[in-house]
């Protein structure tokens, strides 16, 4: 079986050849209109969805893929990761998210840096983790790069990795000047403010972290569930999710009525 994988280091190579602004499943600027046999709810959930071009830095035409050939045609697909291949983030506790449909007991996450010197490794029953306090700070200016696996079983391989960007200098004050300026007294109104400062500097796991918060804390209000939805619709790998936000938000707003 031949795996495709991407490199640290070239990761790392992409971002330094220069600035890319690109994402993986470009949504439509325009829905298709349905086929005349199509099923209404099917074409019903057919939405136009911004463009939020930027958050993943990796320009796929300047990095070729390694290929390795590891023989056995026996062993499980490793975990998809749920996050841009090399993206920026700004808070110190970035939570990961990935998927598995193998559903294993549990996941092995491990973090390196540059030179691929692994910095942490910790096991969860979940496919979500957030980066503990008490793991090595993750500095300013430096990029890190995660991985998960499966914690047990036969032939299973880790994932591709995901590159972090971690914000410093003019970008970083630039983002905390935004966050000072935020002036809604409403908790809710502030939540979403605090997201899309976020969201408009293309900060993908801060901007998910923070719209999550919003959601765990006002589950009924539909505006932060389609906010949401929309970052997720930007990857390949999270279409499902944006799917099951913007349903969400649909049946808040018919509820309301």
């Amino acid at each position: 079986m031949i795996i495709s994988a991407l490199s640290p280091a070239l990761l790392v190579l992409a971002l330094a050849s220069g600035p890319a602004a690109t994402q993986a499943g470009k949504p439509p600027d325009k829905p298709e209109a349905p086929k005349k046999d199509e099923p209404k709810d099917k074409a019903r959930r057919k939405r136009v969805v911004s463009d939020l071009s930027g958050f993943d830095l990796l320009d796929q035409g300047k990095v070729k893929k390694e290929s390795m050939v590891v023989g056995a045609t026996r062993g499980f697909a490793p975990p998809v990761l749920l996050a841009p291949r090399l993206g920026r983030v700004y808070g110190d506790r970035p939570v990961f998210e990935w998927s598995d449909d193998n559903k294993p007991a549990g996941f092995v996450v491990a973090v390196t840096d540059e030179s691929q010197e692994e910095i942490f490794r910790a096991e969860t029953a979940t496919s979500q983790w957030a980066y503990p306090k008490d793991a090595p700070r993750l500095e300013p200016g430096r990029t890190y790069f995660w991985t998960v696996r499966a914690s047990s079983g036969l032939f299973t391989s880790p994932s591709d990795p995901a590159g972090l960007l971690v914000m410093a200098g003019s970008q970083r004050e630039e983002i905390d000047r935004a966050l000072a300026a935020i002036s809604a007294a409403d908790p809710y109104e502030q939540g979403r403010a605090r997201a899309k400062v976020f969201t408009d500097h293309r900060l993908w796991y801060d901007a998910l972290s923070a719209y999550s918060d919003v959601i765990a804390r006002f589950p009924d209000r539909p505006e932060a569930y389609e906010e949401r939805a929309t970052i997720y619709a930007q990857l390949d790998a999270t279409q499902a999710r944006a799917d099951a936000d913007f349903a969400r938000a649909e049946g808040l707003k018919a509820r309301a009525r």
